[in-house]
Protein backbone atom coordinates (compact mmCIF):
# COMPACT_ATOMS: atom_id res chain seq x y z
CA UNK A 1 0.00 0.00 0.00
CA UNK A 2 1.18 3.47 -0.61
CA UNK A 3 2.11 5.80 1.74
CA UNK A 4 -0.37 7.86 2.30
CA UNK A 5 0.69 11.24 2.23
CA UNK A 6 -1.35 13.67 4.17
CA UNK A 7 -1.26 17.24 3.25
CA UNK A 8 -1.02 19.69 6.05
CA UNK A 9 -2.86 22.87 5.46
CA UNK A 10 -0.46 25.68 5.33
CA UNK A 11 -0.15 27.68 8.93
CA UNK A 12 -0.59 31.53 8.70
CA UNK A 13 1.52 33.67 10.23
CA UNK A 14 -0.62 35.23 13.22
CA UNK A 15 -1.86 38.85 12.40
CA UNK A 16 -1.63 41.14 15.56
CA UNK A 17 -5.14 41.81 16.52
CA UNK A 18 -6.17 45.69 15.49
CA UNK A 19 -7.53 47.91 17.98
CA UNK A 20 -11.29 46.53 18.71
CA UNK A 21 -13.64 48.91 17.07
CA UNK A 22 -16.44 50.09 19.31
CA UNK A 23 -19.76 50.85 16.85
CA UNK A 24 -20.43 53.67 19.06
CA UNK A 25 -17.36 55.22 18.46
CA UNK A 26 -18.19 57.20 14.86
CA UNK A 27 -21.33 58.96 16.56
CA UNK A 28 -19.27 60.09 19.82
CA UNK A 29 -16.43 61.42 17.49
CA UNK A 30 -19.48 63.02 15.46
CA UNK A 31 -20.86 64.74 18.52
CA UNK A 32 -17.78 65.50 20.13
CA UNK A 33 -16.82 67.65 16.57
CA UNK A 34 -20.40 69.09 16.48
CA UNK A 35 -20.40 70.43 20.21
CA UNK A 36 -17.01 72.04 19.37
CA UNK A 37 -18.32 73.23 16.27
CA UNK A 38 -21.02 75.01 18.05
CA UNK A 39 -19.43 76.37 20.79
CA UNK A 40 -17.10 78.08 18.57
CA UNK A 41 -19.89 79.46 16.57
CA UNK A 42 -21.50 80.71 20.21
CA UNK A 43 -18.12 82.49 20.94
CA UNK A 44 -17.92 83.98 17.92
CA UNK A 45 -21.42 85.42 17.47
CA UNK A 46 -20.97 86.99 21.15
CA UNK A 47 -17.98 88.97 19.94
CA UNK A 48 -19.54 90.40 16.88
CA UNK A 49 -21.97 91.05 19.27
CA UNK A 50 -19.86 93.37 21.89
CA UNK A 51 -17.90 94.58 19.42
CA UNK A 52 -20.31 95.52 16.87
CA UNK A 53 -23.85 95.68 17.94
CA UNK A 54 -23.79 96.23 22.04
CA UNK A 55 -24.30 99.77 22.94
CA UNK A 56 -23.92 99.27 27.22
CA UNK A 57 -24.89 103.01 27.48
CA UNK A 58 -23.71 105.05 30.37
CA UNK A 59 -21.83 103.70 33.16
CA UNK A 60 -23.30 104.39 36.81
CA UNK A 61 -22.83 108.17 37.82
CA UNK A 62 -21.57 108.78 34.16
CA UNK A 63 -23.02 112.20 33.11
CA UNK A 64 -24.96 111.67 29.71
CA UNK A 65 -24.15 115.57 29.37
CA UNK A 66 -20.32 116.32 28.75
CA UNK A 67 -19.86 120.16 29.29
CA UNK A 68 -19.57 119.45 33.11
CA UNK A 69 -16.88 117.60 33.15
CA UNK A 70 -15.26 118.73 30.50
CA UNK A 71 -15.56 122.59 32.35
CA UNK A 72 -14.52 120.66 35.97
CA UNK A 73 -11.63 118.74 34.17
CA UNK A 74 -10.16 122.45 33.82
CA UNK A 75 -11.01 124.03 37.33
CA UNK A 76 -9.36 120.62 38.55
CA UNK A 77 -6.56 121.25 36.28
CA UNK A 78 -5.34 124.38 37.60
CA UNK A 79 -6.26 123.94 41.03
CA UNK A 80 -3.69 120.81 40.93
CA UNK A 81 -1.30 122.49 39.31
CA UNK A 82 -1.17 125.44 42.07
CA UNK A 83 -0.98 122.29 44.77
CA UNK A 84 2.05 120.58 42.86
CA UNK A 85 3.56 124.24 43.10
CA UNK A 86 3.19 123.77 47.39
CA UNK A 87 5.91 121.33 49.25
CA UNK A 88 4.37 118.24 50.19
CA UNK A 89 2.95 117.80 53.77
CA UNK A 90 4.28 114.21 53.99
CA UNK A 91 8.38 115.69 54.03
CA UNK A 92 7.72 118.78 56.30
CA UNK A 93 10.12 118.90 59.21
CA UNK A 94 7.38 119.71 62.12
CA UNK A 95 3.87 119.35 62.78
CA UNK A 96 3.47 123.02 62.89
CA UNK A 97 5.24 122.83 59.14
CA UNK A 98 2.52 120.19 57.91
CA UNK A 99 -0.34 122.17 59.33
CA UNK A 100 0.98 125.05 57.33
CA UNK A 101 1.10 123.06 54.03
CA UNK A 102 -2.08 121.32 54.49
CA UNK A 103 -3.70 124.88 55.46
CA UNK A 104 -2.21 126.49 52.15
CA UNK A 105 -3.45 123.44 50.28
CA UNK A 106 -7.17 123.55 51.76
CA UNK A 107 -7.15 127.41 50.29
CA UNK A 108 -6.36 125.48 46.69
CA UNK A 109 -8.87 122.97 47.09
CA UNK A 110 -11.55 125.91 48.58
CA UNK A 111 -11.14 127.85 45.84
CA UNK A 112 -11.41 125.04 43.12
CA UNK A 113 -15.28 123.97 44.71
CA UNK A 114 -16.18 127.38 44.91
CA UNK A 115 -15.55 127.55 40.88
CA UNK A 116 -17.25 124.15 40.43
CA UNK A 117 -20.10 125.19 42.03
CA UNK A 118 -21.49 127.49 39.48
CA UNK A 119 -21.00 124.63 37.20
CA UNK A 120 -23.17 122.34 38.38
CA UNK A 121 -25.77 121.07 35.22
CA UNK A 122 -29.36 122.67 36.23
CA UNK A 123 -30.69 120.58 32.95
CA UNK A 124 -30.94 117.51 34.17
CA UNK A 125 -32.22 116.89 38.17
CA UNK A 126 -30.31 113.77 37.54
CA UNK A 127 -27.00 115.27 36.43
CA UNK A 128 -27.75 118.28 38.95
CA UNK A 129 -28.35 115.83 41.91
CA UNK A 130 -25.25 113.51 41.16
CA UNK A 131 -22.75 116.76 40.95
CA UNK A 132 -24.44 118.01 43.92
CA UNK A 133 -23.81 115.37 46.02
CA UNK A 134 -19.94 114.55 44.67
CA UNK A 135 -19.64 118.37 45.55
CA UNK A 136 -20.74 117.83 48.97
CA UNK A 137 -18.77 114.98 49.51
CA UNK A 138 -15.71 117.45 48.38
CA UNK A 139 -16.34 119.77 50.89
CA UNK A 140 -17.05 117.01 53.64
CA UNK A 141 -13.09 115.93 52.52
CA UNK A 142 -12.55 119.41 52.88
CA UNK A 143 -13.68 119.65 56.58
CA UNK A 144 -11.34 116.24 57.53
CA UNK A 145 -8.69 118.32 55.75
CA UNK A 146 -9.26 121.21 57.97
CA UNK A 147 -10.12 119.45 60.92
CA UNK A 148 -6.22 117.73 60.46
CA UNK A 149 -4.64 121.40 60.55
CA UNK A 150 -6.56 122.26 63.28
CA UNK A 151 -5.16 118.75 65.28
CA UNK A 152 -1.57 119.33 63.99
CA UNK A 153 -1.82 122.44 65.90
CA UNK A 154 -2.25 120.75 69.04
CA UNK A 155 -1.14 117.27 68.66
CA UNK A 156 2.53 116.59 67.17
CA UNK A 157 1.07 112.90 66.37
CA UNK A 158 -2.25 113.77 64.92
CA UNK A 159 -3.47 111.73 62.14
CA UNK A 160 -5.34 112.74 59.28
CA UNK A 161 -9.29 110.94 59.55
CA UNK A 162 -11.61 110.83 57.10
CA UNK A 163 -15.24 110.41 56.78
CA UNK A 164 -16.80 107.25 55.34
CA UNK A 165 -19.61 107.20 53.39
CA UNK A 166 -22.46 104.59 52.82
CA UNK A 167 -23.29 101.97 55.04
CA UNK A 168 -19.38 100.26 54.52
CA UNK A 169 -16.35 101.26 56.17
CA UNK A 170 -14.43 102.95 53.34
CA UNK A 171 -13.35 106.66 52.99
CA UNK A 172 -15.25 109.63 51.33
CA UNK A 173 -12.40 109.82 48.81
CA UNK A 174 -13.38 107.01 47.20
CA UNK A 175 -16.76 107.94 46.05
CA UNK A 176 -15.04 111.31 45.58
CA UNK A 177 -12.21 109.60 42.85
CA UNK A 178 -14.80 106.93 41.40
CA UNK A 179 -17.20 110.09 40.62
CA UNK A 180 -14.01 111.91 38.91
CA UNK A 181 -12.58 109.00 36.63
CA UNK A 182 -16.09 107.38 35.36
CA UNK A 183 -16.65 111.42 34.26
CA UNK A 184 -13.08 111.55 32.80
CA UNK A 185 -12.00 114.02 35.14
CA UNK A 186 -8.44 112.52 36.21
CA UNK A 187 -7.46 116.02 37.84
CA UNK A 188 -10.50 116.10 40.10
CA UNK A 189 -9.60 113.25 41.86
CA UNK A 190 -8.17 113.83 45.46
CA UNK A 191 -4.88 114.52 45.96
CA UNK A 192 -2.17 111.92 47.79
CA UNK A 193 -0.49 115.36 49.27
CA UNK A 194 -1.18 113.51 53.15
CA UNK A 195 0.05 110.01 52.32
Amino acid sequence: MADSCSMASPTLPEVPAGPDHDPDEVPRRRVAVIATLVAVAVLLTGWVYVLFVYDPGLMIDELADRSFPTQAEQVCAAAKAELEQLPRAEVAQSADERADVVARSNLVLSQMLADLGPLTPTGSPVANEAVSEWLDDWATYLGNRESYVENLQVDDDARFLESTKGSDTRGITRAINAFAQVNRMESCTTPADLS
